[in-house]
């Protein structure tokens, strides 16, 4: 079985893996905010595209839950770039989407997890850690 229907066939494994990515990426991320020494690089020479820790960390850990479940699938983070699949399949990974909102210590940002395969997106979530909503 090959592409939508083998996915759908697939679909409970891709939900869990998703939950999984935002539940580590909590966990990742919580403890940076709002935490008095948190800084801001910029990511952008032309104008200001901050990153923090908090998002490399969040980041990070949605990859290693990818490593582990389903490492066939690339990936696209916004911090780390693209890493090859061969699954046809893509995960498409924003950390903290807000970062501007994060660093202000408003709860006004979150994570946000899309999968992707070459007909365009299959499942979403995003996550607002500090609240507790998905």
């Amino acid at each position: 079985m090959t592409g939508r229907k083998a996915q759908l066939a697939d679909s409970a494994h891709i939900i869990e893996t998703a939950h999984a990515m935002a539940d580590a990426a909590r966990r990742a991320v919580l403890p940076f905010f709002r935490h008095g020494d948190l800084v801001a690089d910029n990511k952008d020479a032309a104008g200001f595209d901050p990153v923090t820790e908090g998002d490399r960390a969040a980041e990070r850990a949605m990859r290693e839950v990818l490593a582990e479940r389903r490492p066939e699938d690339a990936i696209l983070g916004e911090e780390y770039g693209e890493s090859e699949g061969t699954s046809g399949l893509t995960w498409v990974l924003d950390p903290v989407d807000g970062t501007r909102g994060f660093l202000s210590g408003t709860p006004t940002w979150g994570v946000l997890i899309a999968l992707s395969d070459e007909s365009g997106p299959l499942y979403g979530i995003v996550d607002q850690p500090y609240i507790g909503e998905r």
